[in-house]
């Protein structure tokens, strides 16, 4: 279920035009889905409405702002299936990596290129992409 509509992206957002409206479309799905994923599926299925003003707008902006690294970068195909830069490079014993090195986090490496920084800027303060565990007393 998508976060936004083409109206919301091209009239409030105002984002970057994406090249035709079958690619904004595909998009905003794509773009729900990150969504979905970065916030461990938490809204998946409940839909936005129902949320206090500033979670259904941090949520909207964020899809936008996917959306729009979407068109900045060519597309949702070139950002999720990666692409052919050169990540790393050794000569002799000299290794140089731009991954980040060994971390696991789920924000290092190839994942963080598939996000964009504004989106997660968007749903930080909202509480969405906690990891940790609730606990209730």
């Amino acid at each position: 279920m998508p976060y936004i509509t083409p109206e919301y992206y091209n009239n409030v957002y105002k984002g970057a035009a994406a090249p035709d409206s079958a690619d904004l479309e595909r998009y905003i799905e794509r773009a729900s889905d990150i969504i979905d994923q970065i916030t461990n599926f938490g809204l998946y299925g409940k839909g936005i409405d129902s949320l206090p003003a500033f979670f259904r707008d941090s949520i909207m902006k964020a899809t936008a702002a996917q959306v729009e690294f979407y068109v900045m970068k060519g597309g949702d195909a070139a950002v999720n299936a990666g692409t052919d830069d050169m990540n790393s490079v050794s000569v002799g014993s000299f290794s140089y990596s731009t991954g980040g090195g060994s971390s696991s986090n789920a924000g290092s490496g190839t994942q963080s290129a598939r996000l964009s920084p504004s989106a997660l800027s968007f749903l930080a303060p909202t509480g969405l992409l906690y990891r940790g565990v609730s606990v209730r007393g």
